[in-house]
C-alpha cells in the first residue's frame, strides 16, 4: 500500500489561523504531512472578517488549502443565534469533501461536535481521531452539556477506525472509554524554524536587555495549570542580580500576573507563533513551572508543545518533574520535585550562576529535538498509523 494519502484533516474547533496553541498544533502537523508527500485539505474555521463572508468558503494558509466551516462548537446560549451556520456548514462540506473525496479523515476531537457524526454517517469516509484532551474529565462540561458531550464523544469513538493520541497516561485514560485502537504520536517542532541561532539582538535592544542579564523566559498560556501565578513569587527571589524574567502570552491569569510583577519582570502579552523564535533564542533559561492540581486525580498527562519548542532552541528548560514532562526533557534540563517552589528556584539558581552548565544542557535538547521530535518525522508516524487504518 502506498505511503501518499489524501487527507481530510478535520479542526472545526480552530480558527484559521490564531495564536492558540491548537492551531499552532494543527497546522504544523498538517504542514509537515504535506511536506512529507501527502495531499492534505484543512477544515477550520475563518478568522478576521472572512467570518462574516458567507460566500467564501475556500481559502489557503502558507501554501495549505484550507476549506471553511462555520460550525458551533460551544454550548454557551449566546450563540444559540447563529444555529443556522451549522446546517449550512454540514451541506458545504459535505459537497466539498465529495469534490476532495480523502483516502481518510483526521479529525481533532472535540464536542460539541454533532454534525462531524453526520457527516461520517453519510459518507462512510475512514476517519482516525486525535484526541488531545478529554473535555469531561477536566470539568469543562456540566449539567445537560455534560449529558450531551458525553453521548457525542462516545458515538465519536465508535465512528473512528483508530485513535490517536499524545501521551500514555493519557492513552490510559482513553482506553478506559474504547477498544478502538489507541496510538500515541506526541507533539513536535520546527526545527528549522526554532533553532538557537535566531537573529535577536533588534529585540534585546527594544527590550534594553544587556548582554551580561541572565534572561528566564516563559512562553504560553496564561491558565493555571501552566503555573504561570508562581513566576511573580521566583523572580522575586532574583530582584536586584542580573536576572530579568520575560513572559510572552496571555490568558485568564493576565491582569493577575500584572498586579503582581516584581521590577525584573517584563511582559509581552502574546506574540504570534512565527515570533517566539527569536524570544527564545534571547533567553538563556526557560521555564515551564507546571500546576497539575487543578486536574488532580488524572496525573500530569499533557504533551506541551512549549517544551519541544524550548528544546529545538538549544536552551535549558526548567520544569517540575512529571513523569511525561521527564519523557520530554529527559537530560535537557533541571526538573525540581512537583510542586515544590523552593526546590525550583534552587534548580533555576544553579543554572543562572553556570553559563558553560547551560550551554552543554541545550545542546542536548537541541540534538534530541532534530533526531526525534521533528514534526516531519511526527508526520511519518502519523502516515504509518493511516497505513495500518486503511489495510
Amino acid at each position: 500500500m502506498t505511503n501518499k494519502f489524501n487527507v481530510a484533516y478535520f479542526a472545526f474547533d480552530q480558527f484559521v489561523p490564531s495564536k492558540h496553541a491548537g492551531f499552532v498544533h494543527t497546522f504544523s502537523i498538517v504542514k509537515a504531512l504535506k511536506d512529507v508527500g501527502n495531499d492534505v485539505v484543512l477544515y477550520g474555521i475563518p478568522s478576521g472578517l472572512d467570518l462574516f463572508n458567507l460566500l467564501k468558503w475556500r481559502g489557503s494558509y502558507k501554501g495549505i488549502p484550507v476549506n471553511y466551516t462555520r460550525f458551533i462548537v460551544s454550548f454557551k446560549l449566546r450563540y444559540r443565534f447563529f444555529s443556522f451556520l451549522n446546517i449550512l456548514s454540514y451541506y458545504k462540506v459535505v459537497k466539498l469533501l465529495k469534490e476532495q473525496s480523502p483516502d481518510i479523515i483526521h479529525e481533532r476531537f472535540h464536542v460539541p461536535n454533532p454534525y462531524s457524526i453526520k457527516i461520517c454517517e453519510e459518507l462512510k469516509i475512514p476517519k482516525v481521531l486525535e484526541v488531545n484532551s478529554l473535555y469531561i474529565e477536566e470539568g469543562v462540561y456540566n449539567g445537560k452539556a455534560k449529558e450531551v458531550a458525553l453521548k457525542q464523544r462516545k458515538r465519536l469513538f465508535e465512528q473512528c477506525k483508530a485513535i490517536i493520541t499524545q501521551t500514555e497516561t493519557l492513552k490510559n485514560m482513553i482506553r478506559n472509554l474504547t477498544d478502538k485502537p489507541i496510538y500515541i504520536i506526541p507533539n513536535g517542532v520546527d526545527t528549522e524554524m526554532f533553532k538557537p541561532d535566531v537573529y535577536c539582538e533588534d529585540i534585546k535592544k527594544e527590550l534594553d536587555i544587556n548582554n551580561d542579564d541572565v534572561v528566564v523566559t516563559f512562553v504560553g498560556s496564561f491558565k493555571r495549570w501552566h503555573g504561570v501565578d508562581q513566576i511573580p513569587k521566583i523572580a522575586k527571589r532574583f530582584e536586584g542580580k542580573r536576572v530579568k524574567f520575560l513572559l510572552v502570552g496571555f490568558g485568564e491569569l493576565f491582569e493577575h500576573i500584572k498586579k503582581m510583577k516584581t521590577n525584573n519582570m517584563i511582559l509581552l502579552g502574546a506574540k504570534p507563533h512565527e515570533e517566539i523564535p527569536k524570544y527564545l533564542a534571547l533567553s538563556d533559561i526557560l521555564i515551564a513551572p507546571f500546576n497539575d492540581e487543578y486536574f488532580r486525580g488524572f496525573g500530569f498527562w499533557w504533551n506541551p508543545v512549549k517544551l519541544f519548542e524550548y528544546m529545538a532552541a538549544g536552551k535549558p528548560v526548567v520544569s517540575y518533574d512529571y513523569e511525561e514532562v521527564r519523557k520530554i526533557v529527559r537530560d535537557a534540563g533541571l526538573l525540581a520535585e512537583p510542586g515544590d517552589l523552593n526546590d525550583f528556584i534552587k534548580k533555576l539558581e544553579y543554572l543562572i550562576e553556570d553559563e558553560n552548565l547551560r550551554r552543554e544542557i541545550g545542546r542536548k535538547g537541541r540534538e534530541i529535538a532534530i533526531k526525534e521530535y521533528d514534526w516531519k518525522i511526527r508526520a511519518k508516524q502519523t502516515v504509518e498509523v493511516y497505513r495500518k487504518v486503511l489495510e
